[in-house]
């Protein structure tokens, strides 16, 4: 419970925004904030900071993590995130809080946040994740409703500790390794709008010559453009260039 007690303390912080609720069904908005590059299995989750509950979990979590989704609560997430894990995933939703916080109202629903960790599946292993929460709702009396996407990037391999990226959408900047910010400062963008075009289309699998007839570009063209990814990126293979692109939050 202790571990509980000091989120939701976290989580009385939430500033009390007047925003509109969304007018869609769950499935309309699942399907708006999921149509997004994964890497791997996901599942996603509806929670209430204001009640500490799951409102819906999504059934993909059986094969994903073993729970069924009548099980997982916000108990069982705290005691299966890895130990060392812990204090960052502390940090960051209070990091959270702060950014949007400082933001402005009309560009607050624009924004998602995400990072990495370890948790441990029913079978008691662990799996890296890559958590991506997007506020979907203010209550006016503070709190918020916030969809929870969880990626299974365990093929990635990723090491070290937990990143933190907050990610514009909708043509808002984004603020990436934030982990290892105390100040919230725009990174500049690494790509050019074309760059990040062809990034995401390499890392769904798409040959270059699907490339050039999607976007209507010379095939030279797109692997000028590949090469150019991967020299900014400083990433030397694909492989590296997938795993990096989750964790910096470039896709």
């Amino acid at each position: 419970m202790e571990k509980i007690e000091k989120l939701v303390e976290i989580w009385k912080n939430i500033p009390a925004i007047d925003t509109q609720p969304i007018d869609l069904s769950q499935k309309e908005i699942i399907q708006q904030y999921m149509d997004i590059f994964h890497v791997g299995d996901c599942f996603y989750l509806i929670f209430n900071t204001q009640t500490a509950e799951m409102e819906y979990v999504d059934p993909k979590i059986i094969s994903i993590l073993g729970y069924n989704p009548e099980e997982f609560n916000l108990q069982l997430v705290m005691d299966s995130v890895h130990e060392e894990d812990i204090p960052y995933y502390f940090h960051y939703e209070k990091s959270a809080i702060r950014f949007f916080t400082n933001l402005d109202p009309s560009v607050i629903l624009k924004y998602k946040f995400s990072y990495d960790y370890r948790i441990k599946t029913k079978d008691g292993e662990y799996k890296r994740v890559l958590q991506q929460v997007v506020p979907i709702y203010y209550f006016p009396e503070g709190g918020a409703r916030t969809i929870g996407i969880f990626t299974d990037i365990s093929h990635l391999n990723v090491q070290g500790i937990p990143k933190l990226s907050f990610i514009g959408m909708k043509g808002e900047p984004s603020y990436y390794n934030m982990h290892l910010q105390e100040e919230f400062r725009m990174t500049k963008n690494l790509f050019t709008n074309r760059e990040n075009q062809i990034l995401n289309e390499v890392l769904k699998g798409v040959s270059s010559k699907e490339i050039s007839e999607k976007l209507h570009i010379s095939l030279l063209t797109v692997q000028t453009h590949r090469k150019n990814i991967l020299k900014k990126s400083g990433c030397a293979s694909l492989t590296e260039l997938l795993t990096k692109s989750v964790r910096e939050g470039w896709v």
